[in-house]
C-alpha cells in the first residue's frame, strides 16, 4: 500500500516539476503577458451595434439593425455592466469538433436551461404550452428571427428536420423523446411561427429535451434553404446524403448558416485554428437594447497537449478558458496571476461522483455477480473506502467526501424535502469502517481464507475483484482513487487490483457490461430526461443488461426483478405525471431506494471546483460559482457569454 502511494506522489511531483521549470523559464525571460484585445473606440455603450456592423450598414452590405433583429429579441441582463463592442477572444479546444466551444457559444435551443438549472426560459422560441393531456406541445417562435445569412428562421426549418429524421435516409434519426407508446411524433407547422408536436400519449418532458445540451439543438436547427440544395430528394445531382451530411456540419463547414452568436468563417493552420466572426443577425440584446454579442471575433486554438495548455494560460495567451483547466495545477495558476494578468475563478463542477465506482449488476463472473447483488456485500465495499484520503490525494482536499449521487444542484433537490433526500443519499454508508465491513462479509459466510489471507467464495475460489480504469496517460484522479480503494478492499480480505485498459477497450467493456467494477464521473441535473444514474433505462453504467431489456422492450437483455423492477416502475410513473412537483417526489422515492437498498455505484468525493481562467480586462464573467460541470444544461452558455466583453484601460464597473 505504501509503495503505491509513493509512486503516486512521485508522479504528481514530476508533473508539477516539469510545469514549474517551464513557468520559471518564461518568468526568467521577463516576457510580458500576451496583449489582450481592446474594444473598438467607437463601440461604447451609446453604440447599439458593433461598429464593424455599422460600417457594413453604411455601405449597403447589411440591413439596418431594426431589420436584422426579431420582433421581440431575447433581452439579457449583463452580469457587471453593459459592455463595449469589439475585440478577439482567444480560447483553447481539445478537439476539432469544437465540443468545448459549443458548450460556450453553440447553444441555440428553442428553450434554454436557466443558469441555476432551476427550470427553463425562452430561447429562439418565445413561449410554449401543452394541451391538458400532455399529448400535444405547441411552440411559438420569435417572429423575424434570422439565420446568420439573413434568411428568416421559421417552423419550416424544424419541419424539415422532422421530415428527414422520419425518412431515415441519412444519419439523423428520430430522438428517443419523440417516440411515445412505440409511435413516432407527428410534426405540424400551421404557420411560419408555430410548431405543433403531437404524441400517442403523455410526453411532458419534451421542452427539457429540446433545451438539453448543444447537441439536440445542433441537430434540429437545420437551415432548410441552404441544405435543400444538397438533398437528393430536391436536387437530382445528388444520389445519397453523403455531401448533405458534410454540408450540415456546423463545426466544419463555414458556409452553413447558423443561429450561434459567432459563425465559423475559417479553419486555418491545418485544422489547429478555428476562427468565428459575430453573427450580424443574432437575436439577443442587452438591457439597453444593444445587440449581442459584444465581442467581434473568437479564435479557437486546438491544443491537444495538456502541458502546452497550462503554459499558454500562464503566459497570458488565452483571454478566457472555461474548461480544460486542471484543478491539479491550481497552485501554478494562483502564483501566475500577476505575471499572466489574469484572475482565477472557481465555478461549480456540480458532480455527484469524482469518481463513481460502478458495481456491475450483471457481472460476467457468476460468483461475483451473486455477491455484487447482495446489499450487505455492497455496503461492506462502501465501508472499505477511505473517502478522506481520496479527496486529499486526488482532489487536493477541495472536493466533498460523499456517496455517489447525481449533482447536488439538480432541480430535484430545491425544496427542503429534496435537500434532505439528497443529504441522506450523500451520507449513506460513507464511514471508513474496516471492522464493520469485515463483520458484514463474515455474516455473508465469507469466512474461509486462503494461504495469503484472501477470502474464499462459496465455490472455493478466491474472492478477487478487478477495477477497470482508463489508460494511465489519460487518467489522474481515477487511477489515484482506484489504488486507494483497492488497498482498502484488501484490508477486507478481497484480492482487489486495478487494470488500466486502452481507451477504446475501456469504454467498450463498460458499455457491454464486461467489467466487475469500473469508473465513471457522475453528474446530472435532470433525471426526467437523463434517468440512467438512478433508473436502469439505458445500456450503460451499473445496469447495462437491464437497460438493454428496457430499451428493447424486453426483446434483448436481462429482465429486471426486485429492486431494478421497482425503479423502472417508478420511472414509468414519472413519464405519465403532469404535476412537476409530484414528478420530483417520485424521483425522491427512487433515490430513497438507492439510499436504503442501492449502492449500485460507490462514491469517493464530489463537486471539486472547476477553474475558470480570465484575463483581467475580460469582463461580465460571473465571480460567484456558476454550474459548469454537467454538459446537459450547457454551461457556461447558460450564463450568456454573449455579454462578455473587453474593457478599455481604466474601466471599472459601476457599484
Amino acid at each position: 500500500m505504501r509503495a503505491s502511494f509513493e509512486i503516486l506522489n512521485k508522479t504528481i511531483m514530476l508533473h508539477h516539476s516539469a510545469l514549474l521549470v517551464a513557468a520559471v523559464t518564461l518568468a526568467g525571460c521577463s516576457a510580458p503577458p500576451s496583449p489582450t484585445s481592446r474594444p473598438d473606440p467607437n463601440g461604447g455603450i451609446t453604440a447599439l451595434e458593433s461598429p464593424a456592423l455599422t460600417d457594413l450598414v453604411r455601405v449597403g452590405k447589411l440591413p439596418k439593425l431594426q431589420d436584422r433583429l426579431p420582433e421581440h429579441p431575447l433581452q439579457v441582463k449583463p452580469y457587471e455592466a453593459p459592455g463595449f463592442y469589439g475585440g478577439t477572444w482567444k480560447m483553447m479546444v481539445d478537439d476539432p469538433d469544437l465540443g468545448m466551444y459549443k458548450m460556450i457559444a453553440g447553444y441555440a435551443p428553442l428553450m434554454r436551461w436557466k443558469a441555476d438549472c432551476s427550470g427553463l426560459e425562452p430561447g429562439t422560441a418565445e413561449k410554449w404550452e401543452y394541451n391538458a393531456e400532455g399529448t400535444q406541445l405547441t411552440i411559438h417562435l420569435r417572429k423575424g428571427l434570422k439565420w446568420s445569412d439573413g434568411v428568416e428562421f421559421t417552423s419550416a426549418d424544424f419541419g424539415y428536420w422532422a421530415q428527414l429524421t422520419a425518412e431515415k435516409n441519412q444519419k439523423l434519426t428520430r430522438p428517443v423523446w419523440s417516440i411515445t407508446r412505440g409511435k413516432e411524433m407527428v410534426v405540424e407547422t400551421p404557420d411560419k411561427y408555430t410548431i405543433v408536436l403531437k404524441f400517442a400519449g403523455p410526453n411532458w418532458f419534451v421542452p427539457l429535451n429540446l433545451a438539453t445540451g448543444f447537441w439536440n439543438s445542433d441537430d434540429y436547427n437545420m437551415p432548410r434553404h441552404y441544405l435543400q440544395q444538397f438533398d437528393p430528394h430536391v436536387n437530382p445531382k445528388y444520389h445519397d446524403y453523403s455531401v448533405f451530411d458534410k454540408k450540415n456540419s456546423s463545426h466544419f463547414n463555414p458556409d452553413r448558416p447558423t443561429l450561434w452568436p459567432w459563425k465559423l468563417t475559417q479553419i486555418a493552420d491545418g485544422g489547429f485554428k478555428m476562427i468565428l466572426e459575430r453573427n450580424p443577425y443574432y437575436y439577443m440584446v442587452d438591457t439597453l437594447g444593444r445587440q449581442l454579442p459584444y465581442i467581434d471575433t473568437v479564435v479557437c486554438n486546438y491544443v491537444p497537449d495538456p502541458q502546452v495548455r497550462v503554459l499558454k494560460l500562464l503566459s497570458g495567451e488565452i483571454d478566457a478558458q472555461f474548461r480544460l483547466v486542471d484543478l491539479r495545477d491550481l497552485g501554478l495558476y494562483w502564483e501566475g496571476r500577476t505575471s499572466g494578468d489574469f484572475r482565477v475563478i472557481k465555478w461549480n463542477e456540480a458532480t455527484g461522483g469524482e469518481s463513481s465506482f460502478l458495481l456491475n449488476w450483471s457481472a460476467p463472473d457468476l460468483g461475483n455477480r451473486a455477491l455484487l447483488r447482495e446489499f450487505k456485500f455492497r455496503e461492506a465495499l462502501s465501508l472499505g473506502v477511505d473517502r478522506n484520503k481520496c479527496n486529499d490525494v486526488a482532489w487536493r482536499g477541495l472536493a466533498t467526501p460523499q456517496q455517489a449521487t447525481i449533482s447536488r444542484e439538480a432541480w430535484h433537490f430545491l425544496t427542503p424535502e429534496g435537500k434532505k433526500v439528497f443529504e441522506d443519499w450523500a451520507k449513506s454508508y460513507t464511514d471508513f469502517d474496516i471492522p464493520k465491513a469485515n463483520r458484514l462479509l463474515d455474516e455473508l459466510g465469507l469466512t474461509k481464507r486462503d494461504a495469503e489471507g484472501f477470502r474464499l467464495r462459496s465455490d472455493g475460489k478466491r474472492l478477487s475483484i478487478m477495477i477497470d480504469a482508463p489508460p494511465q496517460k489519460d487518467s489522474g484522479p481515477e487511477t489515484d482513487e482506484a489504488l486507494i480503494i483497492s488497498n482498502g478492499w484488501k484490508l477486507l480480505g478481497i484480492d482487489a487490483f486495478v487494470k488500466n485498459w486502452p481507451s477504446a477497450e475501456y469504454s467498450l467493456r463498460q458499455k457491454l457490461g464486461k467489467f466487475e467494477v469500473s469508473i465513471h464521473g457522475e453528474a446530472e441535473m435532470d433525471l426526467f430526461t437523463y434517468p440512467d444514474w438512478v433508473f436502469p433505462t439505458g445500456e450503460m453504467y451499473w445496469h447495462s443488461a437491464i437497460g438493454k431489456w428496457y430499451k428493447n422492450h424486453g426483446e434483448k437483455g436481462e429482465k429486471p426483478d426486485g429492486v431494478t423492477k421497482e425503479l423502472l416502475d417508478i420511472y414509468d410513473q414519472i413519464l405519465n405525471e403532469k404535476d412537476i412537483n409530484k414528478a420530483h417526489q417520485l424521483v425522491h422515492k427512487a433515490i430513497k431506494i438507492h439510499t436504503e437498498r442501492g449502492l449500485f455505484s460507490i462514491g469517493t468525493a464530489a463537486n471539486p471546483p472547476i477553474l475558470v481562467i480570465v484575463k483581467n480586462s475580460f469582463r461580465n464573467v460571473p465571480q460567484e460559482p456558476r454550474i459548469m460541470g454537467p454538459w446537459a444544461p450547457a454551461g457556461p452558455a447558460t450564463s450568456y457569454p454573449e455579454t462578455f466583453f473587453f474593457a478599455p484601460v481604466g474601466w471599472k464597473a459601476a457599484k
